[in-house]
């Protein structure tokens, strides 16, 4: 769930601990959103404290400064814990500074200083142009082999809906001969000789617009991976190379590793009619943030979870509840219905003010995986 992020301008901000707080101690915006629309965003002076009758504000660097709630908003007015009004998606409070995962496999820096100049500063669009799309298909936690998995890419339509299918789609290959696979030894799931990601290529992808990568059982019996929407894929031609192409990674997730999650999250069941949502929060980098709180603006089964700290084997863990993501960053929520607009938002604290720090819409489908990753502001995000 990798895309290259051009970096505009950087940010620096203190590195702190993270605080272990009552996640009844949370935020709210002073004014609400009505059906209509209107100003929700202004400077935040009361840190991570307040309540429903006393909310402090979200910070000035939020980049969506009017919104309206859903018809099926859940909740659609302050109900505690979830009293942050970030762009019309009520969240829980962050707890303690936001921080970026260092020394990780995926999505890490040597840099500790956070960045999130694209929030107030986002990249200008420039001229889409088609480029082939190439990289290895990551392993979310379970197999030993990205063979057999079917890639297609689509561009985004309204609302975070499926648009069209781009060319052809592509599947990868149990074929060293044919295609060497990249090894991978870090996890706790890989055999000894390393976990093989294999390669795809794909043409005529574009650049400059939103993307979806979906993978998927090439079988088509899901059997061995369930459906996977990679959602905020976005190639911008500064990560073109000079043969005309660019990487990205995407993900395949084993059909074992869903019933999994949703065991650790707290005991549920897979609702084959509804979706799983789950991702990441980077900052402008694509580094992954720790402290980040996350929610969506309809209803979701269980409560939002954030995974662990352990990048070889990620579950989630229930002693996040009140913290927000890990330093990998990971967040899920389970049984979300589908084919409806999702708006999601994760904000987090930064130099003691509340900061949006990304916002986006999506939809789920029946029993597959939606998967977003935020990536700070987007140059379509105005």
């Amino acid at each position: 769930m990798n895309s290259a992020q051009p970096k505009t301008r950087t940010r620096r901000i203190s590195k702190l601990a993270l605080q272990f707080a009552c996640i009844a101690a949370c935020l709210a915006p002073v004014f609400a959103c009505s059906s209509k629309g209107s100003t929700v965003f202004a400077n935040n002076e009361g840190g991570a404290g307040g309540s429903c009758a006393n909310p402090p504000e979200l910070g000035d660097a939020d980049f969506c400064k009017t919104c309206s709630f859903a018809s099926n908003a859940t909740p659609a007015a302050c109900k505690e814990p979830r009293i942050v009004n970030a762009c019309c998606v009520y969240t829980a409070a962050p707890t303690g500074e936001i921080e970026r995962g260092t020394g990780l496999h995926y999505f890490s820096s040597a840099d500790a200083t956070v960045d999130l100049g694209c929030l107030a500063a986002p990249a200008t669009a420039g001229p889409s142009k088609m480029i082939t799309l190439k990289g290895n298909v990551r392993l979310f936690s379970s197999g030993a082999d990205s063979a057999g998995v079917k890639i297609e890419i689509y561009t985004q339509g309204d609302n975070g809906a499926l648009g069209t299918l781009i060319g052809t789609a592509f599947t990868t290959v149990k074929d060293d001969a044919k295609d060497p696979a990249t090894l991978e030894t870090w996890s706790t799931k890989c055999p000894a000789d390393g976990c093989k990601l294999r390669s795809y290529s794909y043409p005529n992808v574009p650049t400059e617009t939103p993307l979806i990568i979906k993978t998927s059982d090439a079988s088509g019996s899901a059997s061995q991976w369930s459906d996977l929407y990679d959602y905020n894929v976005y190639i911008a031609n500064t990560a073109v190379a000079a043969d005309g192409s660019a990487k990205y990674d995407p993900s395949c997730v084993a059909s074992t590793d869903v019933n999994t999650v949703a065991s650790a999250a707290g005991g549920f069941t897979i609702d084959p009619t509804k979706g799983v949502l789950a991702g990441e929060v980077h900052d402008c980098g694509d580094v992954r943030l720790a402290g980040a709180t996350v929610d969506t603006d309809i209803a979701h089964d269980s409560d939002v979870f954030y995974f662990g700290e352990n990048e070889a084997d990620p579950l989630p863990d229930k002693s996040r509840t009140g913290l927000g993501t890990s330093h990998l960053g990971l967040f899920g929520m389970l049984n979300i219905a589908s084919g409806t607009p999702i708006k999601i938002s994760a904000v987090g604290l930064v130099g003691g003010k509340t900061e949006l720090l990304g916002t986006y819409t999506v939809q789920t489908f029946p029993g597959a995986v939606t998967a977003l990753s935020f990536r700070g502001r987007r140059p379509f995000q105005k």
